[in-house]
């Protein structure tokens, strides 16, 4: 070592020492030159169709090519120096637009790599990439393509000097610093930040599973972190915290140049986690604007995943609106998703999902664009504001001289099930739930069928009729029953309501009501705000030039959620209907909060801040007095109700349960973490039994809010509901609140057809036929379900109690708009 790095490096001990930071190896090494590799050298292993050949410029004079299509080349006796991060250099040829190859270290799948041409097949080019080694000379590398060619190989550099590194220990959190990338992993996440291109790999389990990762940022111009001229880590950016996700450690890494904002990429580390979050701070001495902020961006090989063909990107909507539905799409496209995101191949179900835990301030969009069965382009950004957020504004600025974009959650699942039920939870770490202890809500809704025929009379009638036929026949949730009015409720005088309510309470129901307090249906912008001596003009919120929005958004003018006048119009009607004794309440078209706009409250620049401001007062106003089932909402912020309704209207036809089962086949997760229901919507039961039972049954394994809908009046109606709300064994896995998984997540804007629930070692399935016009076989691997392939079942429909036994596979016919909700033990 020589005196100058010596002294440094007795500069940095002291600063460490100083700093209070406990370093793990303050030992600097330096390692050996790259190390060559030849492809054609006789220790190699080429299987397949994979040869040597002369190439006059390529080192050696030889070349391996027939790679892919079942030619393999490995590289044998590879030295990993003491172990770990190691920079591979890739020489080849290629004179088509682009080939791949997946690169496998050791025996696993570490990447699959995108090669450019090298200007045609005499013509060597290289490519390099960062993987992890094992200590000692018996390593492997090794190249192949399934479904295509790969390059030809020249040969390939193994460098495992990184000059003089150093080793720090935060927590389970280790960084290993060099001066030209730092490594930092808490033993199963890993992320190797680039000090010269500014670019960061993630890892799970020592495999690349993103890659060339950068930040984003627009104000008046726009900024790329990897653009920057200089990419630091610093022990004084390093902090420790312990928090409601364990012990963590943050790690900090600030991109500097002349006469920009400094851009600080920070990554969140928890001890014994299996995901990591990321946010982007921008700073600068002058104000910083801007609504645009992307933590995460990469422009090559964003996302990899090896396996199948069968690889998809779920896309969810930002809200329930205008029947909006989730999108298992093929990785080869390219889409926009809101909040969160999986990327999974389906055969395998391996799987990465990224997506937003802060919803205070931004809407979150995830951009992707996909081709050769790899998400090649990703973008997860704050600032979201287009069709699918029916916004008709840009997204609010926020202002500052330090701005923040969302925290997202980075994490690589080997079941991508689990990993969206584990971003669920996170949400619900970070940003809390509203705790229920009453149990599924039973009982029935007025908008399924009587809708605007609303009055006095029929609504006693339900509640009359329900208590002698239903709620002491199974139909029930720990004894209680609901009768909830939904809108044209105001058909009724506050003396009928009054009356209504104690009708319900005297049938030992619990009475509920609608409202939806962040819209407008009239056009009178002089007509007096309930409660309040402001005029609807006050309090509808407006565009950013100061006009007013008008009603295309579901025929009703948004009102803005931080206007003194709106929530006194909400102090008005909650306190009139928790006076009346209601004790459930629908919240509807609470989107129109959330839009984007000019607030009355100058410190709410986004329309999600307004959102928070406005639901927190509506939460708060109800004062734990009612159950909240949220309508046509976002998903997120979800802190602000017990239930949700994952998908928008719904009645009786087959078409309308598989549209609600769209959305509790991708939207599942929601249930039992960020809401304690997922809400189907009212179970509106048609005059075709099996039409009528597969809507029951989607709504029995959809999370549940368990209301029926139809006239009860009529008699027809009334056999119906007789015949389908009083199975004890049905009705008993609908009181268990549960949404089933999806076995199969390939399906597009369909619903799955197959469903799972695993009931602490009961399982149970769900399968369905939307077809109302022919029978349907399925054939149901128990395995790939989940349960165990080699065990005996006995096979229990539900529905009639008859019983068969399965092993391995479960044989079905269903006829049509059939369906089956079946128990296995």
């Amino acid at each position: 070592m020589g005196k100058k790095r010596f002294i440094q490096w007795m500069f940095t001990v002291l600063l460490v020492l100083v700093l209070g930071i406990a370093p793990m190896n303050l030992t600097p090494s330096v390692q050996a030159a790259p190390t060559a590799y030849e492809a054609e050298a006789s220790g190699n292993l080429l299987t397949g169709g994979a040869v040597a050949g002369t190439c006059a410029s390529c080192s050696g004079g030889s070349k391996v090519g027939y790679l892919g299509n079942g030619g393999t080349l490995q590289f044998n006796n590879i030295a990993g120096g003491t172990g770990g991060t190691a920079s591979l250099t890739i020489y080849y040829t290629a004179g088509d637009a682009t080939r791949a190859a997946t690169l496998n270290v050791n025996g696993s799948d570490v990447t699959t790599v995108q090669f450019p041409s090298s200007g045609g097949w005499s013509t060597v080019g290289s490519h390099s990439v960062t993987i992890s080694l094992n200590s000692g000379s018996s390593n492997t590398i090794k190249f192949y393509r399934n479904g295509g060619y790969a390059p030809d190989i020249d040969k390939i550099e193994v460098n495992t000097a990184s000059g003089t590194s150093t080793s720090y220990q935060y927590n389970q959190t280790s960084v290993v610093d060099s001066s030209s990338e730092t490594t930092v992993t808490n033993g199963t996440v890993k992320v190797i930040y680039n000090k010269t291109s500014g670019l960061a790999d993630y890892y799970f389990n020592n495999v690349k599973r993103m890659s060339n990762v950068y930040s984003e940022f627009a104000s008046s111009a726009t900024y790329k972190s990897k653009n920057y001229s200089t990419h630091t880590f610093s022990t004084s950016d390093v902090a420790t915290f312990t928090d409601s996700f364990g012990t963590g450690t943050r790690i900090t890494f600030v991109n500097q140049s002349s006469g920009q904002p400094a851009l600080r990429q920070n990554f969140y580390f928890y001890d014994g986690k299996p995901y990591f979050f990321t946010d982007l701070n921008a700073t600068n001495s002058a104000q910083l604007t801007s609504n645009y902020m992307a933590p995460i961006k990469s422009d090559a090989q964003a996302v990899i995943l090896n396996g199948s063909q069968n690889k998809r990107v779920l896309l969810v909507p930002f809200d329930n609106d205008r029947f909006r539905r989730f999108n298992a799409t093929s990785v080869n496209g390219s889409g926009n998703s809101y909040e969160v995101t999986a990327v999974y191949d389906n055969d395998s179900r391996n799987g990465v999902i990224l997506g937003s835990i802060t919803h205070e301030t931004w809407k979150t969009g995830i951009w992707y664009n996909g081709a050769n069965n790899n998400v090649n382009e990703l973008q997860v950004y704050g600032g979201a504001a287009d069709g699918n957020t029916s916004d008709l504004q840009p997204h609010g600025s926020i202002t500052g001289t330090s701005i923040w974009s969302p925290k997202i959650s980075v994490g690589y699942y080997s079941d991508w099930r689990d990993g969206m039920e584990e971003f669920g939870r996170i949400n619900a770490l970070q940003n809390g739930t509203m705790s229920w202890n009453g149990g599924v809500p039973f009982g029935w809704n007025s908008w399924g069928t009587v809708q605007t025929g609303l009055n006095y009379n029929n609504a006693v009638f339900h509640s009359n009729w329900i208590k002698n036929n239903l709620q002491n026949n199974s139909f029930n949730s720990n004894n209680t029953v609901y009768i909830n009015l939904d809108s044209y409720w105001d058909n009724l005088t506050e003396q009928q309501l009054t009356d209504f309510v104690n009708t319900v309470k005297n049938n030992g129901q619990k009475a509920g009501i609608y409202w939806a307090p962040f819209v407008y249906w009239g056009d009178n912008t002089s007509q007096s705000v309930e409660g309040s001596n402001y005029v609807y003009g006050d309090i509808m919120l407006k565009k950013y030039d100061g006009s007013y929005f008008g009603n295309s958004v579901d025929g009703a003018h948004p009102v803005d959620p931080t206007h003194p006048g709106a929530k006194q119009r909400m102090n008005y009607y909650i306190d009139k209907f928790k006076s009346y004794g209601f004790e459930f309440i629908k919240l509807d078209f609470l989107s129109h909060g959330s839009f984007e706009g000019l607030h009355y409250d100058n410190n709410v620049k986004t329309g999600i801040q307004a959102y928070n401001q406005g639901m927190a007062y509506v939460r708060d106003r109800i004062g734990g007095t009612m159950f909240i089932s949220e309508s046509i909402a976002p998903i997120f912020p979800s802190q602000y109700a017990h239930a949700r309704r994952i998908s928008c209207d719904a009645f009786a036809s087959v078409a309308d349960s598989e549209y609600v089962l769209n959305s509790v086949a991708y939207g599942w997760w929601q249930n039992g973490t960020i809401y304690k229901y997922t809400d189907p919507d009212h179970m509106k039961l048609s005059s075709n039994l099996e039409e009528a039972r597969t809507r029951v049954n989607s709504a029995v394994i959809a999370g549940t809010v368990f209301l029926n809908g139809n006239d009860l009046q009529d008699s027809n109606q009334q056999n119906m509901a007789l015949s389908l709300l009083t199975n004890a064994n049905v009705n008993a896995v609908a009181r268990k609140g549960k949404a089933f998984r999806l076995i199969e997540g390939n399906t597009g804007t369909s619903a799955a057809d197959s469903f799972v629930l695993n009931d602490g070692g009961i399982y149970y399935l769900a399968l369905f036929n939307y077809n109302t016009g022919s029978s349907k076989s399925m054939s149901i691997n128990l395995g790939r379900a989940g349960l165990s392939g080699s065990t005996s079942y006995t096979v229990t429909n539900l529905w009639d109690n008859s019983s068969s036994t399965a092993s391995g596979t479960l044989n079905v016919t269903l006829g049509p708009s059939q369906s089956k909700l079946l128990k296995l033990n």
